[in-house]
């Protein structure tokens, strides 16, 4: 079968959230599939992210803006002075954990716009040739107005917002719903399962996610009530065996798929993939 129609922006997130996130992201981009990669301004680890990939040329850069600090051990806050931006932070200094609290809370929206551009400033200066932005927690919802804005600073700026080039795959579901602890046999159901949505799937554009991590002791620190860090180690490790998997390579090669960078889709078509 050949999918010459299908094309996968296939994106890594939370590069500079960790060592583990960056030393994974890497070799996912070394494998040549992963071509846009998400950074995070206020990770403890994007210099050594800058470091490691800034450079890269064949790499598509986005601003994975970051407004929320969702775990229980790992946090983060802004990167301007907290008392610039009161209303993003707890009362230890950390974002809001999730995007509800930020409602509850009422983050102005005044905060938000300040602390996205200095998050963009930041990985400018690191290097970093930004093309793309991108919502951690996709938290737009909960700043009134804030999207409006993002749209109209993107087009000021000739970004692409992400907003504006998101489809998801088919939901396809091939094999039971428990978890698999195994991080290699879950990166084979995450094969079959990426593999089943890309051959049911409509000629077009999709957004594919990914957060490649290693199952390290630095990623079993990450977690919250719903999820614990084991899980998310195996997870997020389970992710970058799929990216370099050179099954998965073989499969777009083999049926014509594309996987492309955000900076390739022409006007035209970032209007047509919402």
């Amino acid at each position: 079968m050949v999918m010459n129609e299908l094309q996968i922006i296939l994106r890594g997130d939370d590069f500079g959230g960790s060592q583990s996130a960056n030393e994974a992201i890497r070799e996912a981009c070394d494998g040549g599939l992963l071509k846009n990669v998400s950074v995070m301004a206020v990770g403890p680890f994007v210099e050594q992210a800058a470091e490691l990939l800034a450079h890269r040329a064949d790499i598509c850069f986005g601003l994975h803006i970051t407004m929320n600090a969702e775990w229980d051990d790992v946090k983060w806050g802004p990167e301007l002075p907290i008392a610039q931006v009161p209303s993003l932070v707890d009362a230890n200094g950390h974002f809001w954990p999730h995007p509800m609290q930020m409602k509850e809370h009422g983050v102005e929206l005044a905060h938000a716009i300040q602390e996205t551009i200095a998050q963009y400033e930041k990985l400018c200066r690191l290097g970093f040739c930004i093309a793309y932005v991108d919502e951690h927690m996709f938290f737009h919802y909960a700043i009134e107005g804030y999207r409006e804005w993002l749209d109209a600073w993107c087009k000021q700026e000739g970004l692409i917002n992400f907003h504006h080039s998101f489809r998801g795959l088919p939901e396809v579901e091939i094999t039971p719903k428990q978890m698999i602890y195994q991080a290699e046999t879950l990166a084979q159901r995450y094969l079959n399962k990426h593999i089943c949505a890309l051959e049911t799937a409509q000629s077009g554009i999709y957004t594919v996610i990914v957060h490649p991590g290693m199952n390290s002791d630095e990623m079993r620190q990450f977690g919250n009530a719903e999820l614990s860090g084991e899980r998310i180690a195996i997870e997020r490790d389970a992710e970058r065996l799929l990216v370099i998997d050179p099954r998965l390579k073989a499969f777009y090669k083999q049926s014509g798929i594309c996987s492309i960078r955000y900076d390739e889709l022409s006007l035209q078509e970032r209007k047509n993939v919402t």
